[in-house]
């Protein structure tokens, strides 16, 4: 936040604009899709659109400094709801989805607007998404939903088709420092983390504030690269290692399945942005996999969260992943 409340969005001015144009042409939209990579700045976006909603200036929004935008800073504003996690996914019950589809029913406390926001919704059930599609469909006049998720996949066709998709690009690598250094952090120590990950300011900010998200990186760039040498020894050493923390091991398997997935655009010769943690590393992969053995990876490591979610003790999902990775 800067000093008046706003949030401070690096990089996606065209996004922003954009969204200023529908707020002061009256053409917002009433369900809103913010997708892109984990660490981007989506949910940091969908509050700062909430405060463009509610902002009680006609020419600053936001400003930051009314009542409203004050209140949305503080997560405190009546009419601005986050639908509840549940579930090991973190997705949202049918039971939370009819709550919020019975407040969109309210008129708002304050303003003309109510914002629903419905962060990571990568995790939403069909079942949810289903139930809460004739709100989305035939909402309120006076109600806004809000989704953030890593791709418009995540959601089922018939409620993406009713909804603005906007994707959050990425900064770079330089705003991204800036970011850092204004948070605190010099510029000998926003380094390491701008190296791993460029111009992603969460998974920057995460590397250099979280002990277990280091950790985590650490292992799954070791991993990559014990894959790209097929050293089947290492790999379930390395995972092994990880199991003894089930919620560490969940994090190294996704930033190891990044990697696999900036190795398969390498061995494309694509050009998409890297989403992994060590490029050298995704590089000597795609080196030795062809993108065919790269998804049978990508299948393996779904299967070890299908199993990890299932309640398969974790040292059995890492030694069954390790097997499973040795014959792609």
């Amino acid at each position: 936040m800067n000093s008046v409340g706003v949030p401070e969005i690096a990089g996606n001015t065209a996004l922003l604009s954009e969204l200023r144009l529908m707020k002061t042409g009256a053409h917002l939209p009433h369900a809103l899709l913010l997708h892109g990579p984990a660490g981007c700045g989506k949910k940091l976006i969908a509050k700062w659109f909430s405060m463009l909603v509610l902002c009680e200036s006609r020419s600053d929004a936001p400003c930051g400094t009314c009542k409203s935008c004050r209140l949305i800073a503080e997560d405190a504003h009546p009419d601005v709801l986050y639908a509840e996690h549940s579930g090991k996914r973190g997705g949202f019950s049918v039971e939370t989805v009819r709550e919020i589809r019975s407040e969109a029913a309210i008129l708002p406390n304050n303003g003309e607007m109510r914002m629903f926001l419905f962060t990571d919704a990568d995790g939403m059930s069909i079942q949810a998404q289903n139930a809460l599609l004739k709100s989305v469909e035939e909402p309120p006049a006076h109600a806004c939903f809000v989704f953030t998720a890593e791709t418009v996949g995540a959601l089922l066709p018939t409620l993406l088709s009713r909804m603005t998709a906007m994707a959050v690009g990425p900064v770079t690598p330089a705003e991204c420092a800036g970011v850092l250094n204004a948070r605190g952090y010099s510029a000998d120590e926003a380094q390491p983390a701008v190296s791993r990950f460029g111009g992603n300011v969460g998974k920057c900010l995460s590397y250099l504030s979280d002990d277990a998200m280091r950790q985590a990186v650490q292992t799954a760039a070791a991993l990559t690269d014990a894959a790209a040498r097929q050293n089947e020894y290492e790999m379930l050493r390395l995972l092994t290692a990880a199991a003894s923390d089930k919620d560490g091991l969940r994090q190294t398997l996704s930033l190891f399945d990044l990697q696999i997935r900036d190795a398969a655009v390498c061995a494309l010769e694509g050009e998409l942005p890297r989403l992994g943690c060590d490029a050298a590393a995704a590089k000597a992969l795609a080196a030795r996999y062809s993108p065919r053995r790269l998804m049978k990876m990508h299948g393996a490591v779904t299967e070890a969260f299908a199993d990890l979610d299932g309640n398969v003790g974790a040292v059995l999902t890492v030694t069954a992943l390790t097997a499973a990775l040795t014959d792609c």
